[in-house]
């Protein structure tokens, strides 16, 4: 039997600590100015018991918290179950009914919130970053979203309210975020606007190796029907030239597209299926690169998939919510299905 332990944090009723500086001025000569009691929400606590200081240089007072508690009525602990409630699979109102099973009254647009400033930590280096489009709604209306997905942890980094096809849109935004990470290699599937993309970014690229195998597979299939028996031989070599990627695939390529030469003669539909069946050799050579990087950089994958799980998992939750009605509620929501349940 499995067992899931979850990590709250910890939420004390009064404070062990005393503040080393003033907030305001940053002087560390603070005295102390009395105490308040504050009501809280939370499964094991009513009230903390809260200290107040008063800087002596710039007379400023402030409020010292206990481990656990911030301003806002409810606990740190409590707004994780709120997120975690959510993430789970309930929906807001089934999870502040569930609270109020266990005596703790709770709105349900308070465990929205509890979603929305659920904030994972961005990470101070990724080197290898996956990036892919999907559609979702905001305000009833079906908008395209591009999300940047770290594919050594898998955590979501960032989203945007882009097109994926509008490359310089996506260039825009990418470039701030992988200076700032230090990103080095882009994984991306075989669309010609991602291959644009990565090349003004001038990183490294590896298009996932399954989409690149799936377009391969139909495009032979077709050919094979429409090609002779004397080029299924040349067919089973680009077939097995994209399933073992051999460290000198490129070359067998380019000598297997001048096999196959310039169609001649009056156009017919052999010609031009073999036409086709060239330019599926010459797009295969061109992009060779791409298609093996992960065969020479430490930790690239070959496919995309850890991106696309990140997105299945949005999909998932999202049939079961009504909509969004702000970016801001989509963003968090996308980033909490794709997060560890607890901070």
């Amino acid at each position: 039997m499995s067992i899931v332990t979850l990590r709250l944090a910890d939420v004390k009723s009064l404070a062990e600590t005393r503040p080393s500086t003033c907030r305001k001025c940053g002087s560390s000569l603070l005295q102390g100015w009395g105490w308040i009691t504050k009501p809280v929400i939370d499964p094991q606590l009513q009230v903390v018991k809260v200290r107040r200081y008063r800087c002596c240089q710039c007379k400023h007072t402030f409020r010292h918290y206990p481990e656990g508690v911030l301003s806002a009525d409810q606990t740190m602990r409590m707004q994780q179950l709120g997120a975690i409630g959510w993430k789970l699979g309930l929906s807001l109102r089934g999870a502040s009914a569930l609270f109020g099973a266990f005596l703790v009254q709770i709105t349900h647009m308070s465990i929205w919130r509890d979603v929305q400033a659920w904030k994972p930590t961005k990470p101070e280096r990724v080197r290898v970053l996956g990036v892919d489009g999907f559609y979702s709604r905001q305000k009833g209306e079906l908008g395209g979203v591009v999300v940047a997905v770290d594919l050594g942890t898998g955590q979501p980094i960032a989203l945007a309210q882009i097109q994926e096809k509008d490359v310089q849109a996506v260039v825009e935004w990418l470039q701030p975020l992988i200076e700032e990470l230090g990103v080095e290699v882009i994984v991306t599937d075989d669309l010609n606007s991602h291959g644009q993309m990565v090349e003004q970014l001038g990183k490294k690229h590896q298009v996932c190796r399954f989409h690149m195998r799936r377009w391969v597979g139909k495009a032979l299939k077709n050919l094979r029907k429409q090609l002779n028996e004397a080029w299924y031989e040349a067919i089973d070599e680009v077939e097995r030239i994209v399933t073992d990627l051999p460290s000198d695939g490129q070359k067998l390529l380019f000598m297997l597209w001048q096999r196959i030469g310039e169609p001649r003669g009056k156009p017919d539909k052999q010609a031009n299926a073999l036409y086709r069946f060239r330019q599926v050799v010459l797009r295969l050579h061109n992009n060779w690169a791409k298609y093996v990087c992960f065969q020479a950089e430490i930790d690239v994958p070959a496919t995309n998939n850890t991106t696309e799980r990140a997105i299945e998992h949005w999909r998932t939750r999202s049939r079961s919510v009504r909509g969004f009605k702000s970016w801001n509620g989509l963003e968090a929501a996308f980033q909490l299905c794709n997060s560890p349940v607890t901070r």
